[in-house]
Parts: structure tokens; sequence; C-alpha cells
């Protein structure tokens, strides 16, 4: 049996997060640096694979992040 923890630090600018299944995570924020003023990114935290929206926190960035935790097995990055 394994057992997953979330990690405690939650940055403010996130908006959503799915946990690997190997406890990284993908991070949903937006990007005030990309032109469009909407612009948002999931972004996962193990193996830096990353999937961009002009428009949004919309239904195929959420279904991205969510098929990417489901399958992602780099690590988590150490803190220290």
């Amino acid at each position: 049996m394994t057992s997953q923890t979330i990690p405690a630090d939650w940055p403010a600018c996130v908006r959503f997060r799915f946990l690997t299944i190997v406890g990284a995570t993908v991070d949903v924020m937006p990007q005030p640096i990309v032109a469009a003023p909407d612009s948002h990114e999931a972004f996962c935290r193990g193996c830096d694979a990353s999937y961009s929206s002009a428009t949004g926190v919309n239904a195929e960035l959420k279904k991205w992040a969510q098929a990417h935790s489901e399958t992602c097995r780099a690590l988590p990055r150490p803190t220290a």
C-alpha cells in the first residue's frame, strides 16, 4: 500500500491543484506575462510539462491537468 501527502504550501496564485500518482502536483495558475489578459497555464511540478490557455480556465485546460496528473510518474522536486 502506498501513501501520498499533499504539499502543505499552496501558493496564492494557484487556482486549481491536481495531485499526481506519486505526489507531485499539477498547478493551474494565471500567466500575467503573456499578452492575452486571461491567459492561464497548467504546470506539472514533477516533470515540467505544461498546457496553456489564452481563454482562462476552460474545460480543455482542466481536462489536460486532470489527465496528466493521473499518469505522470515524475517525483516531486525536493523543497530544500
